[in-house]
């Protein structure tokens, strides 16, 4: 069965919900602990080549340069 956005969008319900039991296409998946769904995300997110929805993605750092004369 080839991973699709379908499962991930599943797998982060769950975790968003708190929930460690999943049902994808009429199978039920029961995760020991919501790290182990958080795998199952990151495994998921791996194989289709996307952004992990768990982590928020962090803007780039802004750096400034300060000028200073003394005329």
């Amino acid at each position: 069965m080839a991973l699709t956005q379908t499962h991930l969008n599943t797998l982060v319900e769950a975790w968003a919900s708190g929930t460690t039991s999943v049902t994808i296409d009429g199978k039920r998946v029961d995760y020991r602990s919501m790290r182990d769904l958080a795998a199952a995300i990151a495994t998921t997110v791996a194989a289709l080549g996307v952004a992990n929805p768990l982590y928020a993605t962090q803007a780039a750092p802004r750096t400034s340069v300060t000028k200073f004369s003394r005329g």
